[in-house]
């Protein structure tokens, strides 16, 4: 009987201390919606589009978010497929693609020799909660391979109203990211238009 009793206190024990069990891990892609074909004959041969860069917390996968006193955070189980810089990479890919723009597009793990490259640097991509909205900025530019002649430089900045949370503010960042691409896409056939 003593037995029992110190084996029912210490199951008693043990169930307090039990802690629920942390949420799962969500992952997020970003699914920009197509840009507009914008030429039927490419005026580019082959354009590479390189990573972009970023620092801190941009450079990681977690989805990130400001505080009302300027301070990032990040969600703890909502998470990018892949960091920021690398989606954004792969967007940039799908755009440049679809605009009829380059005859080729690649990435530098092809290995071929571009005409032109791409490059940018991520500068901001994160949720205001206390402003109800999500703000993407970015620079991209668009280089020649061969002498460095620059053909496009430009700052992209959008902010789009969203609710609070992490769903909320993929989909307004998603919203955000095909504005840019559709801005940028319209800029670069302005750059090569004759």
């Amino acid at each position: 009987m003593r037995h029992l009793l110190i084996t029912a206190a210490l199951a008693a024990s043990l169930a307090a201390c039990a802690q629920q069990a942390p949420p799962k891990d969500r992952f997020y892609r970003l699914d920009a919606a197509p840009v507009a074909r914008a030429f039927a004959t490419p005026p580019l041969a082959v354009i590479e589009v390189g990573r972009l860069t970023t620092d801190g917390v941009l450079s990681e996968r977690p989805l990130a978010y400001q505080e009302a006193d300027g301070a990032l955070g990040r969600y703890r189980y909502d998470l990018w497929a892949e960091p920021p810089t690398a989606l954004w990479q792969g967007a940039l890919v799908d755009a440049l693609r679809q605009s009829g723009i380059a005859a080729t597009v690649v990435t530098p793990d092809t290995r071929v020799q571009p005409d032109w490259m791409l490059r940018g640097r991520l500068n901001r991509f994160e949720m205001h909660a206390h402003a109800g909205k999500a703000v993407a900025a970015l620079e991209l530019s668009v280089v020649s391979a061969r002498d460095g002649t620059l053909l496009l430089l430009k700052t992209y900045q959008v902010e789009t109203p969203a609710a609070a949370g992490p769903e909320a503010e993929v989909q307004s960042l998603t919203r955000a990211t095909s504005q840019i691409l559709n801005a940028f896409t319209a800029d670069l056939a302005q750059a090569v238009r004759p």
